[in-house]
């Protein structure tokens, strides 16, 4: 007969980071290379710094002509017009005293010019003579280097590259840059009680919903999927389905599993693993969370309710994928106001999902749907999370509790 796992000794949200912290920074952290075009939400391993100067040649700021200051004595001033510099093209020659060129805004601003007086102070007296009413305050001269100097940091170590990133390393020709990795996961879902898609609805059987709901916030958060499997409560088919994965994951998640009871497979797990994080939490729902790390990959094993299955990964799961990252979490924790009275006590704080609105001097915090760990019916319409702290009184409105604001909602 299967025995079950010791009681446990539950920790605080905070304590269970803290030790994720550390055993992140104890695990090694690759890197590789990768096209700059491909680089979206990855994260740079070392400084991409400046190749070249930029701009490498003077850029005129309007659309107007390039002439030398010292021409314009009086006014209205005539000079000749002696070309046109079109945006991409060259100047074969200096200009010199009396000269005017037609540029464009971002044309080449030839050599002997040292002004650039914008098109709508000037006015074309005939095709080859142009006529200057009024001085220009700035030389609208964009000077080679004034943007960045050759060896200048372009984007730092452990920044995460946006779009606005990869455009500034196209505009320098870099092509490949180095990254972290992006950590491997593998996701193994555990019921006996679960059908897989397109099953007949059975008594006593559901559909897996945190199955795809981990994986997506695995892929939402950059992580890499490398298996995703289901199987039924069974210690050897468990086994097997993590020694099949050991070697090829920096993280291996479960859901289901953990709780007090005759197939607590996963925490039972957990006390033979290197390390023990921690097998029980002071919060609900969610509370047998469970984390540990085995021959140096860090493992979660998640509630199968769907509520606390949703809760611990945005705590623990998302929070050690963005420090395997070098990123910190995307969940923004704040404070926040409470709009309605809570009435339910518990001897651990209690997480609720809800919805969050800006006032104008606090951020409003409001339940959304039901708040027991099983139901499904807030978790798209989820904004924020916030926690009600444990004791015996109630919760009243008004009440400023510590909050966390979700990302990609």
């Amino acid at each position: 007969m299967y025995t079950p796992v010791d009681k446990r000794n539950a920790i605080s949200i905070d304590a269970a980071r803290d030790v994720i912290k550390k055993s992140v920074a104890a695990l090694t952290t690759k890197t590789e290379m990768i096209k700059a075009s491909e680089a979206n939400h990855r994260v740079i391993a070392e400084d991409v710094t400046a190749p070249n100067d930029l701009p490498t040649f003077r850029r005129s700021g309007y659309d107007g002509f390039a002439l030398i200051k010292s021409d314009l004595k009086s006014f209205p001033t005539q000079l000749k017009v002696v070309g046109d510099i079109p945006a991409g093209a060259d100047f074969d020659r200096p200009i010199v005293s009396g000269e005017a060129v037609r540029i464009m805004t971002g044309g080449y601003v030839p050599d002997g010019a040292d002004l650039v007086v914008m098109l709508e102070t000037t006015k074309m007296v005939d095709k080859d003579t142009v006529e200057i009413s009024e001085i220009q305050r700035k030389d609208n001269i964009t000077q080679i280097g004034d943007y960045f100097k050759q060896g200048d940091t372009l984007l730092a170590k452990d920044t995460e590259i946006n779009p606005g990133g990869i455009s500034l390393l196209a505009a320098f020709d870099v092509q490949e840059i180095k990254v972290y990795q992006q950590p491997k996961v593998g996701i193994i879902t555990t019921g006996s009680e679960l059908l897989h898609p397109g099953e007949p609805v059975k008594n006593g059987k559901i559909y897996n919903s945190n199955g795809p709901l981990i994986k997506n916030l695995c892929l939402e958060n950059g992580a890499q999927v490398v298996s995703y499997t289901q199987i039924k409560d069974d210690p050897e088919l468990l086994k097997k389905a993590i020694t099949d994965l050991q070697g090829k994951c920096d993280v291996i998640i479960t859901d289901g599993g953990v709780s007090v009871g005759d197939f607590d497979i996963i925490a039972d797990l957990a006390k033979s693993a290197d390390q023990l994080l921690f097998n029980k939490l002071e919060m609900r729902p969610g509370s047998v969370t469970t984390a540990f790390v085995d021959k140096g990959t860090l493992y979660f094993g998640l509630s199968g309710n769907p509520g606390a299955c949703y809760t611990g990964f945005y705590l623990y799961v998302e929070y050690a994928l963005r420090l395997m990252q070098k990123q910190a979490s995307r969940c923004i924790e704040c404070f926040g106001t409470l709009n309605a009275e809570y009435t339910k006590t518990n001897m651990y704080d209690r997480i609720l999902r809800g919805k969050y609105h800006f006032e104008k001097d606090h951020i409003e915090i409001g339940r959304v749907g039901g708040d027991a760990s099983g139901n499904l019916n807030n978790l798209q319409r989820a904004t924020c999370m916030f926690e009600i702290p444990r004791g015996d009184s109630i919760t009243p409105k008004g009440s400023v509790l510590r909050t966390w604001l979700l990302p990609f909602k």
